[in-house]
């Protein structure tokens, strides 16, 4: 099998994903009167974290964003020392700063996108509600004549001298080869969700930014750190989704399998008397999943468990709280499938939800390859260790339209490349998986599926140095014994071959990042070694490849405009 035809495509801004950076990038580039050309591996704006996701917003906007299910601040200078407590400090404040002073001015900027309820989309919109947001920016694309091209799949870059000429990938639908001359590239991939075997996040989330940009020679951070949701379905026969922000459920009581109501024991009630997770806890659950999903996992580890999971006990709930809002109504009606909440508690356990660690930027995007820029959660630095809700998305707002601003600059100053170097390398890398032959060892759903259980059961919600180190051996083990027999029988089949390809690459970057950090901080928790160490590590890992293998380093923060406190968010011992 081969490729059916090779096609070549120019433009100045070439923009890869689809979600809110995607589509905000695109927005902004269009202003400056520059082509716009964005790709999906799947249909435009529909299959990515920004559409199913929680739909909040946070931002210095009080009266104007609604507080029901997290905090609102009252100025940026609030949002952004919360946002850098929140994150343990491994923040790029210069990047934390940004974000909270453009916010307010960016949210409100979607009144003229027609996105009626920025406001309060988990509250208006049904689920998915971050349908809110796409759906009118996608509207607001193709007015504005950005072009668009759904089934293009992405496969390595093309950079010269340190300067980014274009990319290649295939097409899946038409079964070609596809070489794009870009002046500038944007990078709004998301995440890497799908390396674990649980997680809330949708197919499509498989490393791929990640595992282009580290191809390409730039440089990564702080790859270990991984959110984890808390409250997802284990309950067999039932969908492992999240239950998202959903007003019956936040009067919930988490259970071991001896019926204990165990969450008090890692995180003392404020308030005794049974009361909605905010005025128990004094703290919105976004605003502290880390420390209730690390809760949940620290009971299973002990044996308290039950089935894998652990017991929500919703049976007590009355039903005008299943009323109360659309997130409940839907959950009711919808993700519990006729499951009666009335007689038994629900199995749930987290799952991966973001990747907070990604590709180094600075505020205007620019990542350390000349004309290649990257925003939402491709990026990291933003959030640190640990990501308050409803900065996710606010995050893929402002810097999708820094990226898509810098991008038509840098393209409305460069002249059109004029050819792509590394095409035949690239090209003969998936020749190779459509003529190898079919095989267990190359099958990429296998391959996939070998990952997702690896990162799960060794490097998920607590770590320690021997699993990891185990991990990691098995991670190379992949590498050299099933890559190279990595086949596909038709195009979708090669896409699914790239994404194991980049999930493979990802588990490494994400395995290593997570041994090097000696310590716990946020989301990242070894259970060898259970403290905050500020000594030591109040610094950044950086990876990149190094002479073919992946070099990690760690670096004291920059811009330490704020001091650590000698008290951690969630619970932790600090040293230092």
């Amino acid at each position: 099998m081969h490729f059916r035809s090779e096609k070549e495509i120019r433009t100045d801004v070439c923009i890869i994903g689809t979600g809110g950076a995607g589509l905000r990038a695109a927005i902004e580039a269009r202003r400056h009167g520059v082509e716009v050309l964005l790709m999906d591996k799947v249909v435009i704006g529909t299959n990515n974290n920004t559409r199913y996701s929680g739909g909040g917003f946070k931002a210095a906007l009080p009266g104007i964003l609604s507080s029901a299910y997290t905090k609102i601040f009252d100025s940026p200078r609030e949002h952004f020392e919360a946002a850098l407590i929140h994150g343990e400090y491994l923040n790029d404040q210069w990047l934390v700063e940004t974000l909270c002073y453009d916010a307010p001015a960016r949210l409100l900027e979607l009144k003229d996108f027609q996105v009626e309820h920025f406001r309060d989309l988990y509250l208006k919109v049904p689920y998915p509600h971050g349908t809110g947001l796409v759906k009118p920016l996608i509207n607001k694309i193709k007015e504005m004549g950005c072009k668009t091209r759904p089934g293009l799949v992405a496969t390595d870059l093309s950079v010269r001298d340190g300067v980014v000429k274009g990319l290649f990938g295939f097409d899946v639908y038409a079964g070609s080869w596809i070489s794009i001359f870009a002046k500038s590239i944007i990078l709004a991939t998301g995440g890497a969700g799908e390396i674990f075997e649980r997680n809330d996040t949708t197919a499509n989330t498989t490393g791929d930014g990640y595992a282009l940009a580290y191809s390409a020679g730039t440089t990564l951070r702080d790859m270990e750190i991984v959110q984890f949701e808390p409250y997802i379905q284990a309950e067999p026969g039932l969908p492992m989704m999240d239950r998202h922000e959903c007003e019956a459920e936040f009067y919930g009581i988490l259970r071991n399998r001896y019926g204990e109501d165990f969450l008090k024991n890692y995180l003392p009630p404020s308030k005794e008397a049974l009361d909605a997770f905010h005025k128990q806890f004094g703290s919105h659950l976004t605003d502290i999943r880390e420390r209730v999903a690390r809760a949940m996992a620290q009971e299973v580890y002990a044996g308290r468990g039950d089935q894998g999971a652990v017991l929500f006990d919703l049976t007590h709930v009355p039903d005008e709280k299943w009323n109360a809002d659309l997130a409940s109504r839907y959950t009711r009606k919808v993700l519990l499938r006729g499951f009666d909440i009335k007689k038994k508690p629900l199995h749930v356990f987290p799952g991966a939800i973001c990747t907070l660690g990604g590709i180094r930027i600075n505020p205007f995007t620019e990542t350390d390859i000349k004309g290649l820029f990257a925003a939402g959660e491709v990026a990291g630095g933003v959030h640190g260790a640990a990501r308050l809700g409803g900065d996710a998305l606010v995050e893929t707002i402002v810097y999708g339209a820094r990226a898509g601003k810098a991008a038509a600059l840098h393209a409305l100053s460069t002249p059109k490349p004029t050819s792509l170097p590394g095409s035949s390398r690239a090209r003969k890398a998936f020749e190779t998986f459509l003529a190898n032959p079919a095989s267990e060892a190359g099958n990429p759903a296998q391959i996939k599926k070998r990952i997702k259980s690896i990162m799960w059961q060794k490097v998920g919600l607590l770590r320690e140095g021997a699993g990891l180190r185990q991990a990691l051996q098995e991670v190379r083990q992949i590498q050299e014994e099933a890559l190279p027999h990595l086949f596909a029988q038709t195009y979708r089949d090669l896409r699914e071959a790239a994404e194991a390809r980049n999930m493979v690459l990802v588990a490494e970057m994400v395995t290593r990042s997570a041994l090097m950090r000696e310590e716990s901080r946020g989301a990242h928790y070894r259970l060898d070694f259970p403290y905050r160490d500020d000594r030591n590590w109040v610094k950044n890992i950086f990876l990149s490849e190094k002479e073919g293998r992946m070099s990690l380093r760690k670096e004291p923060i920059r811009l330490l405009q704020v001091r650590p406190q000698c008290r951690s968010k969630f619970g932790l011992e600090v040293r230092g």
